[in-house]
């Protein structure tokens, strides 16, 4: 039997208890698995020593899914995720992405089934939005960003749900005569450099 694939599910429904979740987790990765913990990214800060104590000193192979990753609207305060990119920076062996669309979230899910190391994927609230047609994906490689319009005047680096945002302005500009490339860095760390 073939272990830490993606494509074989187990689920594993530990209620609101995120510590357990990553504990469980990396119990599972030292058993050979590779465990995905989708957790909100508001409450996954309730289990950040775990993260490190479990997971990332031990350079366990666990993918953390960080759902509702920034400004969550109408759920409140309570729930924006706006702290994990700051808590999870400075971890050691932890690489962290941002998908920008549907076709980043799918690519990182199998790129990180790659890694023997920790990860994590950011992801916002709303529906995936599906990438239109004119822009060309590019595979996902460790550290590198993906460069999605051409420009000679300014860059506009984006990361994760402001790729969009970030591709609207860069048309305001072209109205303007300013032409800017725009990248969608998908990786926190490492940088690409």
């Amino acid at each position: 039997e073939e272990r830490g694939r993606l494509d074989r599910l187990l689920a594993f429904d530990v209620g609101i208890a995120e510590e357990h979740a990553v504990g469980f987790s990396a119990g599972l990765s030292r058993g050979g698995f590779r465990p995905v913990a989708a957790v909100y990214s508001t409450f996954l800060q309730r289990s950040y020593d775990q993260i490190i104590e479990e997971v990332c000193l031990q350079n366990l192979g666990v993918v953390l899914c960080i759902d509702r990753a920034g400004l969550v609207g109408e759920d409140g305060p309570t729930h924006h995720g706006i702290f994990d990119i700051a808590y999870l920076r400075h971890m050691p062996n932890l690489t962290i992405m941002a998908a920008a669309d549907k076709e980043d979230l799918e690519a990182m899910l199998e790129f990180v089934a790659t890694l023997p190391t920790p990860a994590s994927i950011r992801y916002p609230k709303d529906i995936a939005l599906q990438r239109p047609q004119p822009l060309v994906f590019s595979p996902v490689r460790l550290g590198k960003a993906e460069v999605l319009r051409e420009g000679n005047d300014i860059a506009i680096i984006a990361l994760g749900s402001m790729v969009y945002p970030a591709l609207e302005a860069a048309q305001i500009l072209m109205n303007e005569k300013i032409y800017a490339t725009v990248v969608n860095a998908r990786f926190i760390k490492p940088l690409d450099e």
